[in-house]
Formats: structure tokens, sequence, C-alpha cells
């Protein structure tokens, strides 16, 4: 461990105000995709199936008449699919705006920070693409020193998050004057694809929106209130894996490979994860008392709980943010970690993991106190 200690202090979180529910999305997608009756019986298993309560989307179209389509063309099917182009243009404008709702949020949650402190911006998303992006807008809308670092950490997907909160750490090590400000901006829902593939229909189900803001710092006083001790971090890549997991650019959006294999690769590796990160601390498992791990989906808990021998009630953060939100990719494990840093009845050391494509399992040890 490092002497020089680095704090998460502060995460605020937004989602676009509009939202459906989980039955919603189910009854329109048979609408539009299920012709014939195999379709709507794999709809139904896969949409009941995830447990997911609501999402929120920035797309407003789906409970609308056809003729008040503003982003799909006005008719029943939304046929044609828009264009890659069309998408990434609404994802550069909700960007922008929830992003700075986000980082708005979190200054105003920490009045005694000063602002003018920051000296990096870091920006992960792997849903869009904009220059100058949300990065340059935050620096300039909210008045932020002009000779600012800026990073963007792009298309890595769920991971991402847990790159950032390490990039940090390393700027935060490497000078004890660096504040970082890290903005997680991911509109998945904007690449909603309409074409019956097993792995496209999957992710439908599970995918939606959501932006968090973070505030990274060596500065205890910083910010008052309970924070993060990041303590250490690691990567782990599966050989073999690189088909389970995709994320790819086509001509109507991004489209997702997810198959039903991807459960069964963090069962079998994270347990070999957590005690990469324990041994190197000098822990145990019976010293974890949080556990914060990515709601990739539902299955992917009840592996992860079994494979680490925890119940239901270790991953209630995690299982209360999937239900309530979805699976929002890097912004998710943040949802968590909030919802975590909020409860007063949680604190000590916390193993924190998240999966992207690779597949990559992202992990970090945290104390929270």
């Amino acid at each position: 461990m490092n002497e020089n200690k680095v704090y998460l202090h502060s995460i605020a979180t937004i989602v676009p105000e509009k939202y459906y529910t989980q039955k919603f999305a189910l009854k329109e997608m048979k609408k539009i995709v299920a012709d014939t009756p195999y379709k709507k019986i794999f709809l139904n298993k896969v949409y009941k199936g995830t447990e997911i309560r609501k999402r929120h989307t920035i797309i407003d179209d789906y409970d609308k008449k056809s003729s008040e389509h503003s982003f799909y063309p006005k008719n029943k099917k939304y046929l044609p699919e828009p264009t890659t182009k069309e998408r990434n243009d609404l994802f550069a404008k909700e960007a922008l705006r929830l992003g700075k709702q986000a980082v708005q949020k979190l200054f105003g949650s920490n009045p005694k920070f000063d602002k003018k402190k920051i000296t990096h911006v870091i920006t992960v998303t792997c849903t869009g693409f904009d220059a100058p992006g949300l990065d340059y807008f935050i620096v300039k809308d909210f008045e932020l020193n002009p000779h600012i670092d800026r990073y963007i950490l792009g298309f890595m997907g769920c991971q991402a998050a847990i790159n950032a909160l390490k990039l940090a750490k390393d700027l935060c090590q490497s000078n004890h004057e660096a504040r970082v400000l890290i903005v997680n901006v991911e509109l998945c829902s904007v690449h909603l694809q309409l074409p019956w593939e097993v792995n496209q229909v999957i992710a439908n189900a599970l995918f939606a929106d959501g932006v968090s803001a973070a505030l990274v710092s060596s500065v205890k006083e910083d910010t008052d209130g309970r924070k993060y001790t990041l303590l250490d971090f690691t990567t782990d890549i599966v050989p073999g894996t690189e088909e389970d997991m995709a994320w790819n650019i086509g001509n109507t959006g991004f489209g997702m490979k997810l198959t039903l294999n991807v459960p069964r690769v963090v069962q079998a590796n994270i347990s070999k994860t957590l005690e990469t990160l324990l041994s190197r601390a000098g822990k145990t498992k019976e010293d974890i008392k949080i556990w914060a791990i990515h709601p990739g989906g539902k299955t992917i808990l009840t592996k992860s709980q079994e494979a680490l021998n925890i119940t239901p009630e270790d991953l209630d953060a995690s299982y209360y943010i999937m239900q309530e939100y979805g699976n929002m990719s890097s912004a998710t494990i943040m949802f968590v970690l909030e919802h975590i840093l909020k409860d007063e009845s949680k604190e000590g050391l916390t193993f924190t993991t998240s999966f992207g494509p690779g597949m990559t399992i992202e992990s970090a040890l945290m104390e929270k106190r």
C-alpha cells in the first residue's frame, strides 16, 4: 500500500427525466420486433428475468403517437432506424446537458471545495463522440483553470469507471496538489437496435442512461463527510473471451455483442481477482465489509455471489441500482458506490469490480470511512 493516501471524496449521479418501466418496455418491444410466437416467448423470458423495474432514457418517443416522434421516424415500427450520425448528434447534445448537471450537483453538494483547484478532468463514455466535447465545455462553462489537463477514456465499456479512478489515483500520488474531476456519461439507449439478433435483444433489455461526477484528491480536508480511500487496483484479461462481449460501430449506431457465457466468465475469475488484491494488501476475505459489484445483469450478480460465497444482502446496493436504473455501462458502478457512500450503516474495506469487453475485469480495494 502507498503511504500517500488518495480519496474518492464525493459522487453525484444524474439520470434523464424520462423513464419507462420494464413492463412497458416489454410490451413495446413485442409490438416492434416480435412477429412470431417464439419471439414473444423469448422476450417475456428475457425482460422478466432481468428483474429491472425501470430504466431512464433521453428518448421519449416510445409512449407517444407516431406523429409526435422527435427522434424516430413517424411510424409505429420506428423504421428506418436512425443513422449513426443522428444518434451521435443526440448523444452530443444530451451528454453536455446531463454531464453539466452532474458536475453542478457535485459542486453544490461540496460547498467548501474550491473548484478552481481542479487540475485534471477525466471524461468517460463508450456511447458517443464529440469534439470539442464535454471535457472542454466543463472547463469553459464552470470557469475552471484554462490550463487544466483533460483526458478522455473512450469505448472501454462498463469497466471504464474503475480505469478512471485508477488514473486519478496515479495523478494524485504523483502530485499532492492534484484534484481530479471524473465525469461518466453513458447514454446507451441511443443505440437500441431493432433487428432480431439474440445478443442485441438481451442488450436492449438491460441497458439504460446514466451520468456520474466524482472528485478525487489526496487532500482529506477537501470535503467533509464519509469518503473512500483508494487503496489498490488490478486488471485481469480473460484469455479466449474476445467474442463474449464486444462493442462496435455500425451504420445505425453502436452494436453490442453479449453472449450467455459472460456470467460464467465472471464466476470463474472473480475470486482470483479478489485474492490478488487481498494478497497484496495482507488482508483476508473476512476483512471485506462492503461488496460493490457492477450489476451488469441479474445472472452476473448471482454468479458472483456463488463464486465469492456471499449473500444477496451483501450485494443489496448492486441489486438496488440494477432494479431502479438497469445497466448504465461505466456509470453504473459509480451509482453503486454513491448508494453505499450514503448508507451510514456501512463502513470498512470495500471490494469493487466491473466487467468490460475483452473480457476484462477491473477491480479495486477501497476503505469507506
